[in-house]
């Protein structure tokens, strides 16, 4: 029988499929200006794997360990999840519009699952940046500075601070403009966030990470 855990995943990815439940939207924001900077992001910048401790929330639920991503190139992540006694939840490659699973255990082992956890891996680490395009700054009423890019056939709506970093990225899509998920980076260390945290809007999912370094 398959556990509570992996029902209640599956359940409301699939549910999402028909109905869309989120309140937040783009729909009336502004377009001020093009924007010409650059977004900076010091992920890999001097290590080539990050550490998170990490719990996957889920309708109650929740899924806890160390998940470590590791650049192996410019288009390349390692991810992998694992209990902190090393026991494996899943191993995946994952490129910038792929991925290859390498091992899951069968809790997680569905393509709606894992399409879902990995889309906000990339954005956890910002891996994708170099996939987005046409930058404006847009109005939203918020004091921080937002820039809208296109993403493949969505959004990505982003707060920055002063230095061009990300604070919040928000996947939109559709044309009313519906968030799908957020990433917030918060207590900045070196310019890198030692604490993300995703939230979802369609479904009850939720991942918290805060980052851990192993001693060499």
């Amino acid at each position: 029988m398959k556990s509570f855990w992996y029902i209640s995943i599956v359940g409301c990815v699939f549910y999402t499929s028909f109905v869309s439940c989120t309140t937040r939207t783009y729909k009336k924001a502004e377009v001020e200006s093009t924007y010409h900077k650059t977004i900076q992001s010091k992920f890999f910048s001097t290590d080539s794997v990050h550490y998170f401790k990490t719990s996957i929330d889920t309708y109650g639920k929740s899924l806890s360990g160390i998940l470590a991503i590791r650049k192996l190139n410019a288009d390349t992540l390692k991810v992998s999840f694992f209990t902190e006694m090393g026991v494996s939840f899943f191993d995946v490659i994952v490129t910038h519009d792929s991925y290859q699973l390498v091992r899951c255990i069968s809790q997680l082992n569905s393509k709606g699952v894992m399409n879902t956890i990995v889309e906000d891996i990339r954005w956890v680490v910002l891996f994708n940046l170099g996939q987005l395009t046409n930058p404006v700054i847009v109005k939203t009423g918020n004091s921080a500075s937002t820039v809208r890019f296109n993403y493949q056939d969505v959004f990505i709506f982003t707060q920055l601070s002063k230095d061009n970093q990300p604070l919040l990225l928000t996947y939109v899509y559709g044309s009313k403009f519906k968030s799908k998920f957020d990433v917030k980076y918060a207590s900045f260390e070196n310019s890198i966030p030692n604490k993300i945290f995703v939230s979802h809007y369609n479904i009850d999912l939720k991942i918290d990470l805060t980052a851990i370094s192993f001693s060499h």
